[in-house]
This record gives structure tokens, sequence and C-alpha cells, in this order.
């Protein structure tokens, strides 16, 4: 080997090893990895950190870390996960380019509304420095988030309507269903005069400049959102149009309406209002995608309050990528709306008709019970008002019905509290036949004047002469109050609570627990409810006249119509104390059931089969022998009927008139309780005949009679 070669391979050595000597180029891996990390953590600013300056200054801060939380946001993203893959660089005269390389991401964003929406997308690295002393950064653009959210796209959240499912009785007639009609709303952003624009179309349709302002203030608008103001259908819109179409700002939207087509159970059913933000933020709520503005049902208002859930549907929810102009260039997730269910009832609308015919313009309810399933009937209250009123935003007609002092918005089926006066005394002949305290067919006296407890307690009755002896069945049938203040008198010296459980055992004194029927629960006085009651120690004393008043259904006693049908019900088979049902289902939009109310017995009457049916021969005395209360108004009925009427006292002087029963007589299919409220009463027009009245016309309905 010569000197020259020798030397060669002593150079090619020396340069080897001071090239390994050399610190090598740090990997890209790493700068991904931290924003990865940084990303899952939402640290925006140690994100922006590991960006170019090229990127950077592209973008800028409004670009990236402050749109960064805007899309989290819009996707409702309650986290993600970041998968870093390898990373790659481009060949370069067929070497790998020591600046730049690529490192594909899998993003998995968890959201709230969409569920789960997986993306691969790539981060484009790039080296700044030499060698060493330089780093690896991010040559970011926003596809580095979604693969084509290109500059000027824009991520977006729409909402997908729902529909509200239909309230229908038990034959299919629809109670609360839609109908077409044109929304009148305003653009603020599109008014030049918003003093001029609220007084012309408040003068258009019937609503005061005010309230449009009251719109307009919410907090939720903005200058391109459509503020709804009123909703018209028919005749009305096509009246209203040529008007509207010259007001700046004026609007109208087709639309599909609530609608009340039968104009029947108005209390009952209940209406719907626009959603407040408080409203909207309810958790099971905002889980349905309501937002303030929506319609749901007005709280308190009746079933479309208390099955608003069921009703309501769930809004759907669509991710997109969008173009500037509004095109959507990528869906990225979805989730379909839910339509609302439809709730079936099990009134029979004949009757329904009937019996809010019957009670007029008068202050009343008529409650009507199958007495074998516990299913309604019939649930009328009266005076009534118009459902419609409240979807078209009729405020003068509102204003009316809140206003109104007989009260229409009141359900008095469900709510209205009466004395029940005689229709008790079945209660009465209950618990003393149950005790022992009276033997059927004993008689007992039935003056003017009862002093069974002294003549400091005098008490009266309503005949206007002295009947003597009678047994239970006259008493009953002319409702001889004497009789019952002896057999109250009875039942309180042995004890004072056996008569007030008693009407706790037919189901009195309590709600009835009935489902999604909003009521109160009536009162059964006793020595325990006067200690809790009273405060004054002098009101707290269980007196001999509590008792007497009692056994008249008179005193404290008070319940409501529906707890009185379901006592009737009691009387009639045989003592079972059902859970009333008014809601039997809930159905898809195909008519699919989801869901069955199933009859529910919650407690039997205290009185055995014997007991109950001679008190059921009574109550046939009550309409069958010609000196009973309520014959004239059923003499000619061709079904045959039993109840018990009640006159009971108010403090305005005008009675209210309960008649109660069931029929037919042999083979009771339908127990009802009807009450005139603070019935003024005038010869051969009195109270509880007007009641029995009532009834005829909605049994007739039931049977298909005259």
């Amino acid at each position: 080997m010569n000197r020259s070669s020798l030397a060669f391979i002593l150079l090619f050595a020396l340069v080897s090893v001071l090239g390994a000597c050399e610190p090598a180029q740090p990997q890209p891996d790493a700068a991904a990895k931290s924003y990865a990390t940084a990303w899952v953590h939402n640290d925006y600013q140690a994100m922006w950190a590991l960006l170019s300056d090229a990127a950077q200054q592209r973008v800028g801060t409004e670009g990236f870390v402050d749109r960064l939380p805007r899309i989290a946001q819009e996707m409702t993203l309650s986290s993600l996960d970041v998968k870093v893959g390898p990373s790659s660089r481009p060949l370069v005269n067929g070497s790998p380019d020591a600046h730049r390389a690529t490192i594909p991401i899998e993003v998995t964003f968890h959201t709230a509304r969409v569920g789960d929406i997986r993306r691969t997308t790539t981060l484009a690295m790039v080296y700044v420095g030499e060698k060493d002393k330089g780093v690896w950064k991010i040559d970011w653009t926003p596809e580095a988030i979604l693969p084509n959210l290109t500059p000027g796209r824009l991520v977006r959240m729409t909402r997908l309507t729902t529909t509200r499912g239909r309230i229908v009785a038990r034959d299919g007639t629809e109670l609360a269903t839609f109908a077409d009609a044109g929304v009148i709303g305003i653009v603020p952003g599109q008014m030049r005069s918003p003093a001029g624009t609220a007084a012309s179309l408040g003068a258009a349709l019937g609503v005061t400049p005010e309230s449009i302002t009251t719109k307009l203030a919410q907090p939720w608008v903005r200058d391109d959102t459509f503020v709804p103001i009123r909703t018209l259908q028919g005749a009305a819109l096509d009246a209203a149009r040529a008007k509207l179409s010259v007001i700046e700002g004026v609007q109208v939207q087709a639309t599909r309406v609530r609608s009340y087509p039968t104009g029947l159970a108005s209390q009952t059913l209940g209406y719907l209002t626009e959603a407040s933000e408080t409203d909207a933020a309810r958790p099971e709520r905002a889980k349905r995608g309501v937002q303030a503005g929506d319609l749901i049902g007005k709280p308190d208002s009746g079933l479309e309050a208390t099955l608003d859930d069921v009703l309501g549907g769930t809004y759907g929810w669509r991710l997109t990528i969008i173009e500037p102009n509004g095109a959507v260039a990528e869906t990225l997730a979805e989730t379909p709306a839910i339509a609302g269910q439809d709730v079936v009832l099990s009134l029979n609308i004949a009757m329904q008709r009937a019996a809010e015919a019957a009670l007029g313009d008068k202050k009343g309810a008529i409650v009507a019970e199958d007495p074998w399933s516990g299913e309604i009937l019939a649930i009328a209250s009266r005076p009534t008002f118009d459902l419609n009123a409240f979807v078209s935003g009729d405020s003068t007609a509102v204003a009316k019905f809140s206003s109104d002092p007989n009260k229409p918005l009141f359900n008095r089926a469900t709510f209205g509290q009466y004395a029940t006066g005689s229709s008790f005394k079945p209660v009465t002949a209950a618990a003393a036949l149950r005790e022992g305290l009276y033997k059927f067919g004993d008689r007992i006296d039935c003056p003017l004047r009862w002093t069974g407890y002294g003549p400091q307690w005098v008490q009266l009755n309503h005949e206007t002469v002295d009947l003597g002896l009678i047994d239970m069945r006259t008493a009953i049938a002319r409702s001889c109050n004497s009789f019952f203040y002896e057999l109250g008198k009875r039942l309180n010296d042995r004890s004072p609570d056996l008569l007030p459980n008693t009407a706790k055992s037919f189901g009195l004194g309590k709600a009835t627990d009935i489902d999604y029927v909003l009521e109160a629960e009536g009162i059964v006085p006793s020595p325990a409810w006067k200690q809790t009651y009273f405060a004054n120690p002098a009101d707290k004393a269980w007196n001999p006249g509590d008792a007497t008043n009692l056994a008249i259904g008179q005193g404290f006693m008070l319940a409501t119509p529906l707890q009185m049908a379901n006592y009737a019900a009691a009387l009639a088979n045989d003592g079972m104390v059902w859970k009333p049902r008014l809601v039997t289902a809930f159905k898809d939009r195909s008519g699919a059931t989801v869901k069955t109310f199933e009859k529910t017995i919650v407690g039997h009457a205290g009185a055995t089969n014997t007991e109950l049916s001679l008190i059921r021969d009574c109550m046939r005395a009550v309409v069958a022998d010609p000196d009973g209360t309520v014959y004239f108004p059923l003499r000619t009925f061709p079904v045959s009927v039993a109840g018990k009427s009640g006159t009971a006292e108010t403090p305005s002087g005008d009675p209210n008139g309960w008649f109660i029963g069931f029929s037919s007589f042999d083979a009771p299919s339908v127990a009802f309780a009807a009450v005139f409220e603070q019935f003024h009463e005038s010869p051969g027009n009195y109270a509880s005949q007007v009641a029995g009245t009532a009834v005829r016309s909605t049994l007739a309905a039931k049977f298909g009679v005259n």
C-alpha cells in the first residue's frame, strides 16, 4: 500500500468518526404528541405555541385560540381522544426531506348531541432552525381539525324539528292535534322603525304594540332571528295577508299548529306556552333539545303539561361543515329527531260532549267512571274556554278568560272541593251497618228538630213535616237528615274515628292518585285532623256537632267530583276502590302501543258485599220511589239508575247540588258524580234535581237512549 492510499483511508476514518459524534436532528413525533396532549386537555395556548410562525401569521389567534373553543362548543364536545401515528417524510433527490414531515392523527370527538365522530387528519410538520438547534413546528391549517374544514368553511350544529304527539279519545277522536296555519313574526334586522312596525302589526293582529316590543326584547333575539308574534289559521290568516305585506320586517311562515278541534275537556287537556330560558334549561327539557321560544305544556294547565315529555318528542341534531354561503359541504354526524308519542284517553266522546252540554254555562262538573276498571268516561268542567285562543295568541280572548270571575280555566272536576251534603250518607249507612249500630229494617225517628246530643246541639231536618219512624231505605230515598244525625251519634259515641275512617276507606280525603291529572285531596275531618289543622286550642276539640255534620256530608267535609265518582264506583262494584285511569296508553306514530296503564285497585271500602247490596237498594229508591229526591228527572228514563242526591249548604246561601250513583241498577257499567256549584234555587228548580237531569243526559249518550 502506497502512502497516498494510506492517507486517504485515514482521512475517511477521521471524517466518519467526526460525523458520528454530531448530534442527530430531533424527530417530529414528539411535537405532534405534545400537540395531541394539549388538545385533549383543551390547552389551546400550548397548542398555539407549537404552530410555525407562518401558520400563526396565516390564521392569527382569532383563527386558532379563539376559534377552537367555539368549534368545541358548537359540536357540544364533552371530550376528545387523539391517537398520533408514525411520521413520514417526503423524498428530496431520493433522500428523506430533513425539513418536512407529515404525521397522521386519529381524532375521536365525543359530543353530547350527535355521539362520537371519528376522523383521521394530518399534521404538516416543518423543521425550523439548523440541525440540532432547530425544532419541529406544525404548519397548521383548519384541516388539522377536520379533513374537509378548508379555509372559509364553518362547523355548524343544526337542530332537527320534532313533532308533538296527539291526544286522542278511546275511539280515536282527536282532542289535541295539528292544523295548517301561518306564524306572523318579525325579523328585527329588517325593520327601519321598530316603533312603527310594532304599531302597524299590533293594529293588524289585534295585539298591543307593547306586547310586540316585549317579545322583540327577549334575550335570545338577534337581528336575523324570526320572532313569532301571533299565529292565524284559515280565513283569519287570509284576511290579514294584505295588511301584513306592507309592514317592514314582517314575515309569514307556514307551519302546523296545535289545534283542539272538539273544544271538549279544555281544563283537563291544558294548553301550550313558549318556553322561557329557565324552562328550557330544566334537565329533562335540555336533554330533549328544547330551547327558549319552543312550545311546551303550560305548567299546571293539564295533560299538555304533565305529559310534555311524552307528547313533545325529542329534537334531533345534525353536525355539518358548511360553505360560507351556508351550503353543506359534509355531514359529520346526525341524531334523528324522535316524534312525540300519541296519548290515548279513556274518554267516551259522546258522554263527554253530553256532559258538557248538560252543564251549559253553569258552574259545575260531571265525572263518569267505569266501575269495573276505573276508566274515566267523562270529565267535564264548566264554564269552559277555547284552547285555540291560546294557540293563536289572541291576547284579548286570553285576558277575558283569565279575568272571568266564573273561572273557566279552573278544573272543577278535579280541583273543585265541595261540601258533599247528603251524597255522603251512603258512607254513614255503611259504617253503621258494619259496626252493628243499625240493623237493616230498623226504624228511627225523623223529626224536624233533632236533639240527640241535648237541646244545646239542635240540628234541623230539611223536610217540612215530621216523618216519624222510618227505615234506612226511606231515609236515603227522602234524605232524612235526622235519621243520619242519629247514626252519626251512635258511631261517634263508640269511637269518633269510625265514620272518618270509613269515609277514607271509600277513597275520600286523599288524592285518587290518577296518573297525569292534577287534583285536590279534599278533606275528611276527624279528631286528628282538627288537632293538626287548627292553631287555636279551642278549635282543636272534636265536638258532637262535628260528628253529626259529617254524617250528612256537611261541616268540614270536602270532596272533588273525581273523588265522588270513584266513591260511587266503589258502591256499585262491591267496594273495590280504583286508581282512576284517564290515560290508558302511549302510542308511536305508526299506531304501535308503547306503554299501557293497567287497572289498579288501591283499596277496599269498609263494608261487606251484603251491606253494600242493601245500600244500593236504598239508592235505587232515590230514583224509583215517587218520594225519592231524584224521582222526577229520571222517572221515564229507560235504563235503571241508582243514586244519592245532595244539597250542601254554602256561605253564599246558594247550595251545591249533587247527584252521585251508577247505572244500570242490576248490571252497573257506569258510575257518576255531578255537582252544580252554588246553584240559585227557585220553586221547581232545585240543585240536586238539576244535577239529576244533567246525569240523565250523560247516561243517555252512554246507552244510546233518550
